[in-house]
């Protein structure tokens, strides 16, 4: 029974991808153990410690991150008196594939079911900057969208992200909203250029449904710049 050292990819399964750890567990001895004895054998009557082969260990994390069921004929569940093996068997191996592919499906599902609850969701379709007397602006906002809820639309400085107008709506048909913009809330606290990055960001408030919590889900951005000269 050899023990591994530092650098021995036994003790360092982090470090590999998933295409790399497959390689690292076939060139792996089939025959290198941990000992029962080495975990807790004589901690517990009755009950051996841990014990498996080094190489079923490394499939099993394999199994742990992709689900690969296959694998788990590769997991060899290695016995002894004072050894419990069933923690790398293939039965073990089974149930962790198993998990697996029970989260992805649930993941697959719930992806689905929110793809479902924002489709139709209100974007912006156009934006207009209109230059007002006094080196003011007028930004117009137009969307499009068939989902009736509530959205917020951020008028935002890209520069240091300050939120110039915030609106919370209520929209269950296409819309125009418009905001007047001062020269010296734009320009505030900035120096040259006077060149503004700014945005209008659009999202939809999802509620809650079911288990699925309440979200915000961005419909889009639309960038443009101010130009205070």
């Amino acid at each position: 029974m050899a023990q591994p050292s530092d650098d021995d990819p036994a003790n360092h399964f982090d470090r590999y991808t998933n295409t790399q750890l497959e390689a690292v567990c076939d060139a792996m001895s089939p025959t290198r153990y941990i000992s029962g004895l080495t975990d807790g054998g004589w901690g517990t009557l009755g009950i051996g410690g841990k014990t498996y082969y080094y190489r079923s260990a490394c499939y099993m994390e394999l199994v742990r991150r992709t689900g690969r069921a296959e694998l788990c004929a590769k997991v060899v569940e290695r016995r002894s008196l004072l050894g419990d093996g069933s923690n790398h068997s293939p039965k073990a191996c089974a149930e962790v594939a198993a998990a697996y592919q029970a989260r992805e499906k649930q993941s697959a599902q719930e992806l689905a079911a929110f793809k479902a609850s924002v489709e139709g969701a209100f974007r912006i379709s156009e934006l207009q900057v209109q230059v007002l007397p006094g080196s003011h602006w007028q930004v117009e906002v137009h969307t499009e969208g068939q989902r009736s809820g509530t959205y917020q639309l951020q008028l935002v400085k890209v520069r240091d992200g300050t939120v110039l107008r915030q609106e919370t709506l209520s929209i269950h048909r296409p819309e125009s909203f418009s905001w007047k913009l001062s020269r010296a809330e734009v320009v505030a606290g900035s120096r040259l250029p006077d060149i503004f990055p700014m945005a209008v960001r659009m999202s939809y408030l999802v509620p809650a449904s079911g288990s699925r919590p309440a979200a915000e889900h961005s419909t889009g951005i639309r960038n443009f710049t101010l130009s205070a000269e």
